[in-house]
């Protein structure tokens, strides 16, 4: 998959009217790095906004649960990062500390 090529995307709800949105492709360190830049902008300035078929808006809220995780095995690594909030009445809360 050449750098610019749009892997799967998918949507999802589930019986427990939860929405989920995500996509991979294959890109380049710099690609990623420039994507991340955007990322943390947004959380910085309170909005990430996803570009794309599937995109979407996210409001962030001033202070969230932030967990990083790192698999590896033989033949193969991974890195998550997740941000995890509350929603009341359709918006962000912020967590406790």
């Amino acid at each position: 998959m050449a750098d610019n090529e749009q892997g799967p995307e998918t949507e999802a709800e589930s019986a427990d009217n939860e929405t989920e949105r995500e996509g991979e492709r294959v890109m380049s360190r710099a690609n990623g790095a420039e994507i991340l830049r955007e990322v943390a902008a947004g959380v910085e300035n309170g909005t990430i906004d996803i570009e794309g078929e599937n995109g979407f808006t996210v409001a962030v809220p001033e202070r969230f649960e932030l967990e990083v995780e790192y698999e590896a095995t033989d033949d193969e690594a991974e890195l998550e990062v997740e941000l995890e909030w509350q929603i009341e009445d359709g918006e962000a809360v912020s967590a406790d500390e």
